[in-house]
């Protein structure tokens, strides 16, 4: 399943770090979904910014009332399964499973 697309909205169900968890449950838009080393402009802040190369996976930039790792408002970055598409079918059990793993 593979429902993630930029522009679409977004539902955050999950963090690894103590920081992102403060964005859990929050309704996100999609922007783009970066590689390791990847270099690109922020839609929100407009710096250019390398996602760390160590980073160890892809991660989604996404926008709207998030915080980002150093505070930033506007955006975050989060993983995949993080992530569960709000344009398409699901249901609540979809959404406590994909919360438990």
């Amino acid at each position: 399943m593979n429902a993630l697309k930029p522009g679409s909205l977004a539902l955050i169900i999950g963090a690894r770090t103590l920081s992102g968890r403060i964005n859990i449950g929050k309704s996100v838009c999609l922007f783009e979904r970066y590689r390791p080393g990847e270099r690109f402009i922020n839609p929100v802040n407009g710096v250019e910014t390398v996602l760390p190369a160590d980073t160890g996976c892809s991660l989604w930039l996404v926008t709207g009332d998030v915080i980002a790792f150093d505070k930033q408002p506007g955006f975050a970055f989060v993983r995949d399964e993080h992530l569960m598409p709000l344009d398409s079918d699901f249901s609540s059990s979809d959404v406590l499973e994909r919360m438990m793993d």
